[in-house]
């Protein structure tokens, strides 16, 4: 008995989608950001307490129970929009920016200005160091060897490596030395589900081992760190950045993911979640004691508490107005990574802080 050729075209169709849906694609040059591209990210609790370790060929990760919180929206500039102090340090090994606004390694001095640059070429997407400004002075935390976070074309079953570092000191602020070696490798591609919809991507696994040294003058106190540490990222054609990330260090709490400007249900409204409250904790990492400080003390009241990765809380405290910096001890509490919630009654931070006896 022979078959109409009207359905044997729609088999012929429906299994080439099909096909298509789960297709291993390549990620190259083309697919990473470009000046003037802006990327939104939500940070998202992982309450399901997913895998994100396992992966391999035609995989599924369905990661849609994910339960997004704050939003932040990475802008990439070209080097000539930095100031201009900045170029020579990166006109000629950079041509993409993005500002940032995050944790710095000099905690509690007035670095502005702040941006990290990257170099995105044929070989590879690299991270080549950032550049901030001290008191109307430009720095330059510039790698020696560009630490690579992709290199193209990039393909399942790919392994590259680098290494890269930096040292600088600045008189009466202090001094800091990192010395990173970065193994990447491509271990899986298939279909990533997230809150945001359903892609078909490619995973990578970065083995990250880091050696930080940091010294601050004003706390007559230095902390060598030896990190080990692996990030799992999902990347697609077009995606510019990551569709998902995780570290391995909150990997069973905190997850990054590409979002769209459409609204979504948060745990927490919207209106106490701000990206733009600057707080900082340092030293980080700590040994028996560290600070939270912050502008926004001093005109209002506020609530720190402290989790493990397993959302154990292990202290809260009530601070009154008009504090600008905060001490706690956890002398008792052993090394590892722990989560610091900053909140005021508008606004709402979360901090990763580390622990190193």
């Amino acid at each position: 008995m022979k078959l109409p050729i009207k359905y044997i075209t729609a088999i012929l169709v429906l299994m080439i989608s099909g096909t298509c849906l789960t297709a291993q694609i390549t990620v190259n040059q083309d697919d990473m950001p470009s000046t003037g591209d802006t990327v939104r990210k939500r940070m998202a609790l992982n309450f399901e307490n997913y895998d994100f370790e396992s992966a391999g060929p035609d995989f599924t990760w369905d990661f849609s129970g994910l339960i997004p919180l704050s939003q932040t929206v990475d802008t990439f500039l070209s080097v000539t929009e930095t100031p201009v102090f900045y170029w020579p340090f990166f006109l000629f090994s950079a041509n993409l920016a993005t500002p940032e606004l995050g944790d710095l390694p000099f905690p509690q001095i007035p670095l502005t200005d702040v941006f990290t640059f990257f170099n995105n070429k044929s070989p590879g997407f690299d991270d080549v160091g950032f550049a901030a400004t001290l008191y109307g002075v430009p720095l330059s935390f510039k790698y020696n060897n560009p630490d690579r976070l992709y290199a193209f074309p990039m393909n399942f079953g790919d392994v590259d490596s680098s290494l890269s570092g930096f040292q600088f000191g600045i008189p009466d602020v202090g001094y800091i030395m990192v010395q990173k070696k970065r193994v990447n490798t491509v271990d899986g591609w298939g279909t990533l589900i997230t809150p945001y919809g359903m892609f078909d991507v490619l995973r990578q696994k970065s083995v990250v081992d880091e050696y930080d040294s940091i010294y601050l003058d004003s706390l007559n106190a230095g902390v060598p760190v030896n990190r080990h540490y692996i990030e799992y990222k999902w990347l697609a054609k077009n995606g510019k950045e990551p569709l998902l990330q995780v570290n391995d260090d909150l990997m069973n709490f905190v997850v990054y993911y590409v979002d769209s400007v459409r609204n979504i249900p948060l745990a927490v409204p919207e209106g106490q979640v701000s990206d733009e409250f600057t707080v900082k904790i340092y030293p980080n990492p700590a040994v028996n004691r560290f600070w939270v400080w912050s502008k926004e003390f001093e005109v209002g009241e506020a609530t720190i508490k402290l989790f493990d990765l397993n959302g154990k809380r292990i202290f809260e405290k009530h601070i009154p107005a008009g504090e600008e910096n905060v001490n706690f001890n956890v002398s008792n509490l052993k090394s590892g990574v722990y989560l610091c919630v900053i909140e005021t009654k508008k606004q709402l931070v979360m901090k990763k802080l580390i622990i190193k006896k």
